[in-house]
């Protein structure tokens, strides 16, 4: 299976921040299909694993079991780009570990009760 990289959202720093990462990689697939329809037939698009000297990183990526649809991952690409820059990463990671921390402070009420 072939694949081509879209390329992935600024925001992040692994090993630390690989939930936050997988996270936001995760909505940007959503923001894409949303803006560029569901991949064709054959295609996927997914996180796409990558082994590096320094570690392991993530992507977005197609997926294809024969010839790659090229418009379909120029379009990706653009969504990606646009997707990327509009968003106020530093804020969203803000109120995400916010909520996490409150969800984990009602856990631990749960528990002491």
């Amino acid at each position: 299976m072939s694949w081509e990289s879209i390329g992935s959202v600024n925001t992040g720093q692994l090993p630390n921040d690989e939930e936050w990462i997988e996270f936001c990689q995760k909505l940007a697939i959503q923001y894409i299909k949303l803006v560029c329809g569901e991949p064709p037939s054959g295609a996927t698009l997914g996180i796409m694993l990558h082994d590096h000297d320094l570690g392991t990183y993530t992507s977005i990526g197609v997926y294809c079991e024969y010839s790659m649809p090229y418009d379909y991952v120029s379009s990706c690409e653009n969504a990606l780009d646009v997707f990327d820059s509009a968003i106020s990463w530093e804020e969203l990671k803000d109120l995400y570990e916010e909520q996490f921390s409150q969800a984990d402070e009602d856990n631990e009420d749960d528990e002491i009760d």
